[in-house]
């Protein structure tokens, strides 16, 4: 598998919100080519202390890059829209943290904050084994409601930017939205890859196409 096929496979939110042009920071992230961000995935194996660790691996990893990759395609965004899509990218990235614990943990990386662990009673054997228990699945549903809130307040975003790029951001907050929610409901969560039933699909899709106003963007349109 290629560096950037296996990007998309572990961070298919981000990839989903943000188109990858050639050159853009997300392609060079993807090719493995950003110093920065391979440095910061190197340090994910030592872990986090507690929740303001984990939020600042988010924020420097799938935050700064949806911040990056957003300037790149919207030249002439306003610091409001840029802080938005950093809060945007920390919520994709917590998503697809919990998404992929598993896969993770057997890889070495156990993500989620170790005072969260102890306070859930959650062992680093349970996510490298896939034991599902009742304790597991409040810790998750705790990390998805943080996820939640980042996820709400990044929403001003999908009414703000430039048409070519609306409809891809807001269906993709929806649709995280939905897994993150299924994250605190799901009594096998995390270990679940939730699929969308048609009829949630279309309520998506609809809440996607009506954009309030729908006017350009004053900050120009976007190299979509």
């Amino acid at each position: 598998m290629s560096p950037a096929a296996a990007f998309r496979r572990r961070h298919p939110l981000l990839t989903l919100a943000l188109p990858m042009q050639s050159g853009s920071p997300l392609e060079r992230v993807a090719q493995g080519n950003d110093a920065a961000w391979n440095e910061a995935e190197t340090a994910l194996q030592a872990g986090h202390e507690d929740i303001a660790a984990l939020m600042h691996a988010a924020r420097s990893l799938g935050g700064e890059l949806a911040q990056q990759q957003l300037q790149h395609l919207w030249p002439r965004a306003g610091a409001h829209d840029l802080a938005l899509a950093k809060g945007l990218g920390v919520a994709l990235w917590l998503a697809e943290m919990l998404l992929f614990l598993r896969e993770d943990a057997a890889e070495g990386r156990i993500l989620p904050p170790r005072d969260a662990m102890q306070r859930f009673m959650v062992e680093a054997s349970q996510l490298i084994e896939g034991k599902h228990d009742f304790a597991l699945r409040r810790m998750a549903g705790h990390l998805a409601e943080q996820a939640i809130k980042i996820l709400q307040g990044s929403a001003p975003l999908g009414l703000s930017a430039p048409l070519l790029l609306r409809y891809r951001l807001r269906w993709s907050m929806l649709y995280t939205g939905f897994l993150l929610e299924a994250m605190r409901r799901d009594p096998d969560a995390p270990f679940i890859r939730p699929r969308l039933p048609p009829r949630e699909f279309l309520r998506l899709l609809g809440r996607t196409l009506h954009v309030p106003g729908r006017k350009t963007a004053k900050g120009g349109g976007c190299n979509c």
